[in-house]
């Protein structure tokens, strides 16, 4: 009976977390109407819009299940955030950029996300844009597109950042004077991924010359656990697979040491 007891106590456990993240669903022009994955903790110090890389399509379902980029850095450290007080904003791709080409480069994506960050300044306190390696292009899409509604500092981390062959990267969206907030890059020395260099981003950083500041920081460790993992892909050093612990830390104390 004790036994029983405990495993239902633990399946309540784990029902009541998932039932925390919600989902958001936004249309901020006509026919761009996409959902967002939220979380937040009962008193929120800000808020972190997490910007996944690859295809960016989180297949987001009316009941908050992750039908593609489970595996993504930010998607699955999303809740470590909330544990250090910040409300979550994960968003899917708009059902009418789907499946297109260089949508990241856009204006409509930007306004997408721009609508993020404006749901996001609900909760309180600053609000904070975090990009993940193709997700970087969107971060920086969301400054140089628009500027109608705008975060309060910008993480990039893994970062496709310049151009590599067919590869381009967020230095070539233009208008990076925009970006005008303190910028924080995040590599890992051991980044195999072509795309993502890690010296890529001293080379982004002197780029940033209107940013309030720039601060570049390297993590070593971890690493995939499979011969045949993708160096691009977020079960290797470009995920920082195995440290996502530092990398929440480092990050957290960065936006916390920000002025209020």
């Amino acid at each position: 009976m004790r036994r029983l007891l405990i495993a239902c106590l633990l399946l309540a456990t784990a029902a009541s977390a998932q039932a925390a993240e919600t989902v958001l669903t936004l249309t901020p022009r006509p026919g761009g109407t996409f959902r967002v994955l939220t979380d937040r903790p009962a008193r929120p110090v800000g808020g972190v819009i997490l910007l996944a890389g690859g295809s960016g399509v989180l297949d987001l379902g009316e009941d908050g299940r992750i039908g593609g980029m489970a595996q993504n850095h930010l998607i699955r450290t999303r809740k470590a955030y909330v544990r250090a007080g910040y409300a979550i904003f994960a968003p899917d791709i708009a059902q009418d950029l789907k499946g297109t080409d260089r949508y990241r480069f856009g204006a409509p994506h930007a306004t997408d996300l721009a609508a993020v960050v404006s749901a996001a300044r609900g909760v309180g306190g600053p609000v904070f844009v975090i990009g993940t390696s193709r997700g970087a292009v969107s971060a920086v899409a969301l400054f140089a597109k628009q500027s109608a509604v705008l975060p309060d500092g910008l993480v990039i981390s893994s970062g496709t950042l310049l151009d590599h062959g067919r590869v381009q990267g967020a230095a070539s969206v233009g208008n990076l004077g925009s970006i005008r907030v303190p910028v924080l890059l995040l590599r890992h020395d051991s980044d195999g991924c072509a795309a993502t260099a890690p010296g890529d981003a001293d080379r982004f950083k002197a780029r940033l010359t209107a940013a309030r500041s720039v601060e570049i920081i390297g993590f070593s460790g971890g690493g995939p656990r499979q011969g045949n993992a993708d160096p691009c892909g977020p079960n290797h050093y470009h995920g920082f697979l195995g440290i996502e612990d530092q990398v929440v830390a480092r990050t957290v104390a960065w936006m916390g040491a920000m002025p209020r």
